[in-house]
């Protein structure tokens, strides 16, 4: 079977965002760590993410940001890949999910 020959289907539009990185990692040296966010104006087929380092305590609680980044979606996965080959960790709690009792 011959594959499909016109390039109609490029021109679909996106049903489904692409999964970006996201959520917080921290270094190994736990001297920063670094928020992964996708920016929620960029379009469902070619997301962008910010990107937040910070310096953080030697428990990995953020205390003052450095610095802001935007990166587009290849960008943000391949820093994300990178990190975590190079031992950085995923932190398991979300720290703005914290709320006081």
């Amino acid at each position: 079977m011959s594959p499909q020959s016109d390039i109609s289907y490029m021109n679909e539009p996106a049903r489904e965002a692409r999964s970006t990185p996201s959520g917080w990692l921290v270094a190994p040296t736990k001297d920063f760590i670094l928020l992964f966010i996708r920016d929620p104006q960029s379009v469902m087929v070619s997301p962008t993410v910010f990107t937040q380092l910070w310096f953080c305590t030697e428990e990995g609680i953020p205390t003052r940001l450095k610095n802001t980044r935007r990166l587009d979606h290849q960008c943000s996965s391949e820093t994300w890949n990178e990190l975590i080959s190079n031992g950085w960790e995923l932190v398991d709690h979300q720290f703005n999910a914290y709320v006081e009792a």
